[in-house]
Order: structure tokens, then sequence, then C-alpha cells
């Protein structure tokens, strides 16, 4: 499945979740609401086999509400495709933790935190 595809997927499966979508050269990004990003990241993963979680970061928006902007590089080595997911979220709020899907955001997680000072609700260690 292309991750262009899998968007499309994403936005039947999940629609209170979905918030839009878009390409720019030739990558796919999907938007979705915070308060559904665990169940979203657990179906990508489980039913579509994004299996690497490539990269955890954020944005800061200062000026702008909600200030923060979360963003997931997803990889599926079956389907050889590359999906961007974003939520935004604002400076009071605990983004759920995807670290019980994959390893890896335990440590990308924790570089958030330390650097933008979002708190990840369910991270098995978070510190700086």
């Amino acid at each position: 499945m292309t991750a262009e595809q899998s968007a499309q997927a994403l936005q039947e499966k999940f629609p209170a979740a979905f918030i839009s979508s878009g390409e720019f050269r030739g990558e796919i990004t999907v938007v979705v609401n915070v308060n559904h990003l665990v169940p979203v990241m657990a179906w990508l993963r489980d039913e579509l086999a994004y299996d690497l979680l490539l990269d955890v970061s954020s944005v800061d928006h200062l000026g702008t509400e909600p200030r923060f902007e979360m963003v997931y590089e997803l990889y599926s080595l079956t389907g050889k495709a590359h999906l961007r997911i974003k939520a935004s979220v604002a400076e009071d709020i605990e983004v759920p933790t995807v670290s019980h899907l994959w390893a890896t955001a335990d440590w990308h997680e924790r570089e958030v935190y330390d650097m933008m000072g979002i708190r990840f609700h369910g991270h098995p260690d978070l510190r700086r």
C-alpha cells in the first residue's frame, strides 16, 4: 500500500481523528487530532505495516495557538512507503506516548521533552 493509499484508508477508518492530508515533493503528510494519536498509530503499525518509527520531532509555532506540532515519520518495510503524521498540541496538553508501540520513541520523546518541554503521558522514563 502506498502512503497516499494509507492516508485515504486512515481517513476512512478514523474520520473523527482525521484533520487533513497533503502531498509535498512526493511525501504524504496526514494531520490527526492528538486525542486519537495512539489508536491511529497502533492501527498504522499493526494493520498497514508501518513497522519503523524513523523519527519523532516537534515544531514550535510561537505566537500561534496551538503552539506546538508533533511530527512522526513512519516507514513500512513491506510496502516501501513513507508516511508523516502530524498533530497540533497546545502548551498545556500532554501528548500520549507511542513508546509502547515503537521502542525507539522512548528516546525521541525524551528529546522532544528536553528541547521543547512537551510532556508525554504514559512515557516509562520521561527525564532530561
